[in-house]
């Protein structure tokens, strides 16, 4: 058998279960090295261990695939099966990105502040009056309204005690900036004929 070839059937034993092991009486982590030229000390070294317990602080311990599958899950959750796109944090508040259950367009929302909903509004007034309304906001930002029912009077929205909207005609699905507001007013003008009942507004939302 000449040298070469004692050393190729020598080379194909020790890769073996078998001859690994009898190699490895006298083989280190040290002097063991991969393909990629490194050691299996450089690689492995520094773990001493893989645990599933949520409670280690060590460097020195891996994670197991359980407690990784464990903790992804927590994070769907968390972030609502990928809906939640983001956060950001500005001088006036914490800002969401998300994507509604309804709708494939993302969508900004300022943490912190529930919308304030009124399903149904009657403005009514007679002999000149009219009829006004005021809703103190804390950090919203739109004002929607589903349906403006317009009957013979301008209507106008007030963003604090100023007027930004007007409408002398019927309208629907109307969105309003109204971010750095305190308060929104809502007036509707009065009619001298005692039978006026004024003007309705559907789903009032501001979010």
């Amino acid at each position: 058998m000449s040298i070469v070839s004692g050393y190729k059937k020598f080379k194909k034993y020790i890769l073996t279960s078998s001859g690994f092991q009898l190699v490895s009486h006298w083989t280190k982590a040290n002097t063991l090295e991969f393909d990629d030229g490194k050691t299996a000390q450089a690689k492995l070294g520094a773990i001493d261990g893989i645990s599933s317990s949520r409670e280690s602080n060590s460097d020195k311990i891996a994670a197991s695939t359980a407690l990784v599958s464990e903790l992804n899950s927590d994070l769907a959750s968390l972030n609502d099966a990928g809906a939640i796109q983001g956060m950001d944090a500005r001088e006036d508040g914490i800002y969401i990105t998300y994507i509604p259950v309804v709708g494939a367009d993302a969508v900004t929302k300022k943490l912190g502040n529930s919308p304030i909903v009124i399903p149904v509004l009657k403005m009514s007034g007679q002999g000149n009056n009219g009829g006004s309304i005021q809703i103190s906001i804390d950090g919203q930002n739109t004002l929607s309204i589903g349906t403006l029912a317009y009957q013979d009077n301008p209507v106008r929205i007030l963003k604090n005690n100023t007027v930004i909207a007007s409408y002398t005609s019927s309208a629907n699905n109307i969105k309003l900036n109204i971010a750095g507001a305190t308060s929104i007013g809502i007036e509707a003008s009065g009619w001298a004929d005692p039978g006026y009942t004024g003007v309705t507004f559907y789903n009032i939302v501001i979010a």
